[in-house]
């Protein structure tokens, strides 16, 4: 794969984000889409996914905390998604913890940076194999939550993203707040999509915004993200009530 053309944009697949991202992902970036639980960062990232099997791409999903047959049942429960049969065309990949290098986590006799290494040679010889020109982890902060020292942990960081930069292909990479591990992912990202939950009054809303994206200008706002049966979309108002 060759090195990535700054001025190509890769459609999300989310209504309303593109114009907020002003035309959509740099392709060949890693982008982060950073929040609490429950706040749609899965569907987004499975969406993302959806949008390029449509258009006849090859993609990826690597899960680090469950088996992918949750997210294919989930995914066609709530949304009618049939990731089976995008696996079954030869379009979806999926990588989770049954893959043996990423059950490695589950022992206490490898080091964390060990793992994150097996786990990066899994991920870069599986993007060799299948050539997929997008991928979604979800989430990333499984693979990092051991590692202590911050220096050790940027690191790493950035060497998985360089994974996806050398090979063109353009990720999009979950990651939860807790301990700070967040802001760590954030610092190394090409862009940043924060999603959270606003209480304003009796209402609760979902809301996005774009915190960075090198080389671009983004739409400034933070707005509605909206979950219905067609999976989430960006809504062009506030959550904050007036």
């Amino acid at each position: 794969m060759t090195d990535a053309d700054p001025s190509m944009r890769v459609n999300s697949g989310i209504s309303g984000l593109d114009e907020m991202l002003r035309g959509g992902f740099f392709e060949g970036t890693a982008n982060v889409v950073s929040g609490k639980s429950g706040t749609g960062k899965t569907i987004f990232g499975t969406q993302f996914l959806v949008e390029g099997a449509k258009k006849g791409e090859k993609v990826m999903c690597i899960i680090t905390s469950e088996e992918s047959k949750s997210i294919v049942k989930e995914m066609k429960t709530s949304f009618n998604w049939n990731l089976e049969e995008y696996v079954n065309q030869g379009l979806l990949t999926f990588v989770d913890i049954t893959d043996p290098s990423l059950r490695l986590q589950k022992s206490v006799e490898i080091a964390p940076s060990e793992l994150i290494k097996s786990f990066k040679k899994l991920v870069e010889s599986k993007i060799e194999d299948i050539q997929p020109t997008r991928i979604f982890i979800d989430s990333i902060e499984a693979l990092f939550l051991a590692i202590e020292s911050n220096y050790k942990l940027r690191t790493l960081i950035d060497d998985v993203f360089s994974v996806f930069r050398k090979h063109n292909v353009t990720s999009v990479i979950t990651v939860g707040s807790m301990f700070g591990l967040d802001e760590m992912v954030e610092y190394g990202a090409d862009s940043v999509i924060k999603l959270d939950r606003i209480i304003t009054g009796n209402n609760l809303q979902r809301s996005i915004y774009i915190m960075k994206m090198r080389g671009s200008g983004t739409i400034n706002e933070v707005r509605v993200l909206n979950i219905s049966d067609n999976g989430i979309s960006v809504l062009a108002q506030s959550p904050y009530l007036e």
